[in-house]
């Protein structure tokens, strides 16, 4: 009886020595967990901060180069569109609209699969901003594509070769010019307008 009461204890000290060194593992390895969680947390939200200060960086680039552009375009078509409706007759000449957006902060991210740690609202507005750049530009080929076919081969040409002269309007051969220059000019302005927006939004994901 004694060596049977022996046994039964030293079961039980082996037993509590095993339940002490199992939880001992356990929390070893929760802690080890719960600490490379933090330190995943704290890459994740150092790596946000510095896509949102590149983002911003280049954004403030584009919008301060967007204000000295575009009021200085808005004119120049704005002009034209007046004489144009006054009768002028003016030649049409070639204009190029310069999109001065850089994607490059977007392009990594879509890349680096960053996108995943940065404010979903953000992304989506980011999302629709870089979609409408496309478009813009897009519209800006068709445009520059309208002005070799049918303006440059023509531009040495008398003003009876752009307009009729009885209503003093484009012909049909040039008709999109107009309506070709003010769109555009307007999709410049909403990029400008976008830009402004977003740089809000990216300052205030910003931490001070």
């Amino acid at each position: 009886m004694e060596k049977l009461s022996k046994n039964r204890d030293n079961f039980r000290i082996k037993f509590v020595w095993l339940i002490a060194e199992l939880l001992v593992i356990f929390i070893g390895v929760f802690a080890a967990f719960f600490l490379d969680n933090i330190r995943n947390k704290r890459q994740d939200e150092y790596r946000k901060q510095q896509i949102y200060i590149a983002l911003k960086e280049e954004f403030t680039l584009t919008s301060k180069a967007m204000r000295q552009a575009i009021p200085l375009l808005d004119s120049i078509v704005a002009n034209f569109m007046d004489e144009y409706e006054k009768g002028a007759m003016l030649k049409p000449k070639r204009f190029h609209f310069a999109i001065g957006v850089r994607t490059d902060i977007w392009e990594a991210s879509l890349q680096s699969g960053a996108l995943e740690i940065i404010d979903v609202k953000l992304i989506f507005r980011l999302s629709k901003y870089y979609s409408f750049i496309r478009f813009v530009s897009d519209e800006n080929k068709n445009f520059d594509g309208l002005i070799h076919q049918y303006l440059i081969p023509n531009i040495d040409k008398n003003i009876g070769e752009f307009y009729n002269i009885k209503t003093k309007k484009f012909k049909g051969k040039y008709f999109w010019y107009c309506e070709s220059l003010d769109n555009i000019n307007n999709y410049m302005k909403g990029i400008q307008r976008m830009t402004d927006s977003l740089l809000v939004d990216i300052n205030n994901c910003i931490e001070n």
